[in-house]
């Protein structure tokens, strides 16, 4: 059966893009640390690439079959 509550927990890709914007103004505020900022990144579902770059675990069907490779910084 389909799980509406499951599905509108997710965050699609214009969502981290959002997360990370408003993380970079918390770190410029002197909020956060950029430690802390990568850490929710981290909590949020990404997974930081050697290079950088952040890529999103594909977790539903929205997500489709291959991960999004999001380049944020």
């Amino acid at each position: 059966m389909y799980n509406k509550q499951k599905n509108s927990d997710m965050l699609i890709t214009a969502d981290y893009f959002r997360l990370s914007e408003i993380l970079k103004q918390m770190v410029e505020a002197n909020a956060i640390t950029s430690q802390e900022r990568e850490e929710l990144l981290h909590k949020s579902g990404l997974i930081k690439q050697e290079d950088g770059r952040w890529k999103e675990i594909p977790t539903g069907p929205r997500s489709g079959y291959s991960p999004a490779i999001l380049t944020l910084d």
